[in-house]
């Protein structure tokens, strides 16, 4: 018996297009909710979606007509000059499109002062309806899962409620582990993850390969070599799942990529049977295969 947990488009997987229309085309995959990037300025990598503007307005139209929710928005970056400004557009925008989560991500070596910014980071968000999650990634301060748990640890016991966000790729360019995976899950530590798949198992060579197959070089699921399967299998059939999978594809065609990505994740997942055992085997590790430099 398999269970179909809630299958959200992550905004990266077609950034460009604007989220009404991002919306329709999630809709025509299947998906039953979507991820927004949000942005506090023209030009930024995201949408800007302030109180009172037609991109909101029309948003909310396009989630009412095509009956789907806001699982996540993005991305608070906290590093050593955070404040609590920073974080209204995204706040604000995921409260008023009725989101569950908004992702952080840390790129501040100060591990207390990190700390501090990501509880009060998830106490706003709370005010906001929203449960902070922290994503682990190899390029920035908080490179895994081990890391993210200490550091949402540390945020706890300032009284916050942050979250883990695992991400298919970046726990496996981090030389992602199962046993400490199931460690999180255990703990309930892990709410949702994003779902990706990539050319190669195992740990990134360099930051600048690993943000360049990131932002714009991975695969549709079942498509490579990522334990899929097992990640799915291990994190529960009924964790909400967030597709994101940036690509050429995603620019050249949206709609159409949305379309393959909605049916290759409910291939993949309709594999996943319900109760499945955790595991303890970790997957094997290869090189990575892309020395690409990104501009700065």
């Amino acid at each position: 018996m398999s269970v179909n947990p809630v299958v959200s488009l992550a905004s990266l997987s077609a950034l460009a297009v604007p989220p009404p229309r991002f919306v329709e085309y999630a809709a025509a995959g299947g998906f039953d909710a979507v991820g927004v990037r949000v942005s506090d300025r023209s030009g930024g990598r995201g949408h800007q979606l302030a109180e009172g503007s037609r991109l909101l307005a029309d948003t909310l139209l396009a989630l009412d007509d095509h009956g789907l929710e806001v699982l996540d928005v993005e991305v608070v970056k906290l590093h050593p000059g955070s404040s609590r400004n920073d974080w209204g557009p995204v706040l604000f925008a995921g409260a008023a499109l009725g989101a569950r989560f908004v992702i952080a991500t840390v790129l501040d070596d100060d591990r207390n002062r990190a700390a501090d910014n990501l509880a009060a980071l998830s106490d706003a968000a709370a005010d906001h309806g929203l449960r902070c999650c922290l994503e682990p990634m190899v390029f920035t301060a908080v490179r895994d899962l081990r890391t993210g748990r200490t550091m949402i640890e540390q945020a706890s016991a300032r009284s916050s409620s942050a979250g883990l966000l695992l991400d298919a790729l970046h726990w496996s360019r981090a030389g992602g582990d199962v046993t400490e995976l199931e460690a999180g899950v255990r703990n309930e530590r892990i709410p949702y993850w994003q779902l990706c798949d990539a050319r190669v198992t195992g740990p990134a060579r360099n930051d600048n390969a690993a943000i360049a197959e990131a932002r714009g070089n991975r695969l549709a699921p079942g498509a490579g070599a990522l334990p899929l399967l097992r990640l799915a299998s291990i994190l529960g059939p009924d964790m909400p799942v967030s597709v994101e999978v940036p690509s050429a594809r995603g620019d050249a065609d949206p709609r159409r990529w949305a379309m393959e990505l909605g049916s290759a994740t409910r291939r993949l997942l309709s594999r996943v049977p319900a109760g499945t055992p955790l595991t303890t085997t970790a997957p094997a590790a290869v090189a990575d295969p892309d020395d690409t430099k990104v501009p700065s």
